[in-house]
C-alpha cells in the first residue's frame, strides 16, 4: 500500500512539473514568434534544467528508488502546483483589485 501510495505521489507531481514545463515551453515560443523579449535564453535554460531534473528523477523511479524520487520530484512540483492553484483562483473569483 505504502509503495502504491509514493508511486502514485510520483505521478502526481511528474504530471504537475509536466504541465508547468509546457506552460512555459508556450510562453517562451510565443515570446520569440512575437520577439516581444529578449531574455528567452535564460528562462529556456531554466526550463531545459527542470526537463534534465525530470528525467533524473524519471531514472531514480525506474532503478527502483521510489521513495527517493518521490521527494525530488515534489521539490518543484508543490511551489508549481501552489502557483498554478493561485491563478486559478484569480480566474475563478475575479477579484475586483481596486
Amino acid at each position: 500500500m505504502w509503495a502504491f501510495l509514493k508511486s502514485f505521489l510520483f505521478y502526481i507531481g511528474f504530471g504537475i512539473n509536466a504541465i508547468g514545463i509546457l506552460v512555459s515551453l508556450v510562453i517562451i515560443i510565443s515570446d520569440a514568434i512575437k520577439g516581444s523579449s529578449s531574455k528567452n535564453g535564460t528562462w529556456l535554460l531554466i526550463v531545459l534544467g527542470l526537463c534534465l531534473w525530470l528525467a533524473l528523477c524519471w531514472y531514480l523511479k525506474s532503478i527502483g528508488k521510489i521513495g527517493l524520487a518521490t521527494n525530488m520530484v515534489m521539490l518543484p512540483a508543490i511551489p508549481i502546483g501552489g502557483y498554478g492553484l493561485f491563478v486559478l483562483l484569480f480566474i475563478i473569483l475575479k477579484p475586483d483589485m481596486k
